[in-house]
């Protein structure tokens, strides 16, 4: 299937959950009733603006990253770069962990979690992983908006998954490969999974550096 539902579901089951720049005052604001407070940060390389948002106390970019590197593995979906700016770019592993401007950085497993726990998570209740997944996909209320833009999959040279599912990369390394946080819309869960392809091309959400 397009998502890898079928693994995502296996691992979700099986997988340990123990793995389981400074936002600016401006007119940005996020849509999504009950979102934090809101702020937005520009990328000095490219000139890009994010909207950014406040959940629990994590700073987080409330927009997939779409920073073109000078090195590295990238692709815009279905390499059309139209899409670039309402998904992002999917980046491989290694590109992923080394792209973050100065004050921000490619969040952990740990981080994840904890943003999580800030929705109200409780990791062994089916339910509430729903209910994670209402809040921080787009025009939820956590101001997360998770933009659903597929992956692209390096063992057969194709991207899958527009607007069904989407993978976020974390900066911590499994037994099975990179952690990501895992969105499936069909199932309409949001969750970690400790099996990745660090290969393959995935989407980034930046958190901004503790003070």
């Amino acid at each position: 299937k397009n998502c890898l539902l079928n693994r995502i579901l296996i691992n979700f089951m099986t997988v340990s959950f123990t793995l389981v720049s400074v936002a600016c005052s401006c007119s940005c604001a996020v849509a999504g009733s009950g979102a934090g407070e809101t702020g937005c940060f520009t990328d000095p390389r490219d000139g890009r603006t994010y909207k950014t948002v406040l959940i629990g106390d994590q700073w987080i970019m409330a927009e997939n990253f779409a920073y073109k590197p000078n090195h590295g593995m990238y692709w815009a979906y279905d390499n059309d770069s139209s899409l670039v700016a309402l998904y992002g770019y999917l980046y491989d592993w290694e590109t992923a962990r080394h792209i973050a401007p100065e004050g921000w950085h490619l969040p952990s497993a740990k981080e994840w979690k904890r943003l999580r726990r800030s929705l109200g998570s409780c990791m062994e209740i089916m339910t509430l992983e729903r209910m994670v997944y209402r809040k921080m996909t787009d025009g939820g209320s956590s101001g997360f908006n998770a933009r659903l833009g597929g992956l692209y999959r390096f063992t057969d040279n194709r991207f899958a998954g527009l607007g069904e599912c989407a993978y976020f990369w974390s900066s911590t390394l499994s037994g099975n490969g990179p952690v990501n946080y895992a969105f499936a819309k069909k199932e309409g869960y949001a969750m970690l999974t400790g099996y990745a392809d660090a290969r393959g091309g995935k989407s980034v959400r930046l958190f901004r550096d503790p003070e």
